[in-house]
C-alpha cells in the first residue's frame, strides 16, 4: 500500500478547501499554496519526490499531474 494517504485504499476525509466544485486548476492552486506553506523555496522538490513516488508505483496520471505541478513551481 502506498505511503502516499491521498492514493490509499482506504475512505479519506474530504479537504474542504477543494470541494467537489473545484475544477482541476483550482484543485492544483490549492497543493501550490500548500507546497509553498510547507516547503517554502523547495516546494519543487517536494512535488518532484511525489512525481517520483507516483512514477514508482506505476500511476502515470497522478505522475503527469505532479510533473505539471513541478514545471509551473520551477518557473
Amino acid at each position: 500500500m502506498s505511503r502516499n494517504p491521498s492514493r490509499s485504499k482506504r475512505p479519506q476525509p474530504k479537504n474542504r478547501e477543494i470541494g467537489n466544485e473545484a475544477s482541476p486548476a483550482d484543485a492544483d492552486e490549492v497543493i501550490i499554496n500548500h507546497a509553498h506553506a510547507l516547503y517554502g523555496s523547495e516546494a519543487a522538490t517536494a512535488v518532484a519526490f511525489c512525481g517520483l513516488d507516483a512514477w514508482f508505483e506505476g500511476e502515470e496520471a497522478e505522475f503527469r499531474r505532479l510533473a505539471g505541478l513541478f514545471r509551473r513551481l520551477r518557473n
